[in-house]
């Protein structure tokens, strides 16, 4: 009894002792923020430009209205952007990337000069997109209406995919970025070793194709977004999704800034890609 009382008298002392201490954690000077992608499809190129904020004070964005901003391409493109409002800049036309060609973005603001340039990546179409009901749970994998893709990747080593996926137009990001290289053989979302012509078949030997993580219905409409990207950006977005998925743990990574291709100390990221798409309506 008297060993109970000396520890409560200890812990008691402890408790007693807490106080909270204000720590002033220094914020470095704000860095420019460039969001931009362009693409192989015909459409407005637009980069979004911003200022970096301090980790704990994450307020209104401070848009940047007043830079100079060109993009320009081996293929002999030399496009003006011009700002339209909250930081994003604009061309008056619609333009496209070519892959095997290298575009640089240049970013004039405050007297300082910024770029990043990306080769836009090579990459085949989307062969087929298809539906199938799995009837009986398959390991992590409910049963349910899933929408696969087939398609195949370059002989060459290297290649690197985001893949989007929309239902109904809404896109299906709950289990984050569909992210797919090389290294996933077999179980890749581009599914080349599966019989797509015998779907009932492959079902019935255990075989299934990798489909989009989310169920849908019979009457659904589903688009595929496919983007054959860069190592880089791969890594880049694989960076964002660790610093996004923080959940205050010891096994957390440390909070930084994630691998960017700005120059002369900015944050942020301009990607050049190559994009194909497919959309099915499901059927029973």
């Amino acid at each position: 009894m008297k060993k109970i009382k000396l520890v409560l008298g200890f812990v008691i002392a402890l408790s007693a002792c807490e106080r909270i201490v204000d720590l002033e954690i220094p914020s470095g000077d704000p860095k420019i923020v460039v969001e931009g992608q362009i693409t192989s499809q015909s459409e407005p190129w637009e980069i979004r430009l911003t200022m970096s904020q301090p980790y704990f004070d994450q307020s209104d964005l401070n848009y940047v209205s007043s830079a100079e901003v060109r993009i320009t391409g081996t293929d002999g493109a030399d496009v003006q952007l011009v700002h339209t409002d909250s930081g994003y800049y604009k061309s008056e036309l619609p333009q496209q990337c070519i892959p095997g060609e290298t575009y640089t973005l240049s970013v004039k603001y405050d007297g300082e000069d910024y770029s990043a340039s990306e080769q836009a990546p090579l990459a085949f179409p989307i062969d087929t997109i298809a539906s199938y009901y799995l009837p009986d749970n398959n390991g992590f994998i409910e049963k349910g209406y899933y929408v696969f893709i087939q398609g195949k990747e370059r002989e060459e080593e290297g290649d690197f995919y985001l893949f989007n996926a929309y239902r109904n137009d809404t896109l299906k990001d709950d289990f984050g970025s569909n992210l797919d290289n090389d290294e996933f053989g077999s179980v890749s979302f581009l599914n080349e070793n599966f019989d797509i012509n015998n779907i009932v078949s492959e079902l019935s030997k255990g075989k299934t194709p990798r489909p989009f993580p989310f169920t849908v219905e019979p009457g659904d409409t589903v688009r595929i977004e496919q983007y054959a990207i860069t190592e880089q950006y791969f890594y880049y977005i694989f960076d964002i999704e660790a610093q996004l998925g923080r959940s205050g743990t010891p096994f957390d990574p440390p909070p930084a800034n994630p691998n960017n291709n700005i120059s002369n100390g900015g944050l942020g990221y301009f990607s050049v890609v190559h994009k194909e798409e497919a959309k099915i309506i499901v059927d029973e």
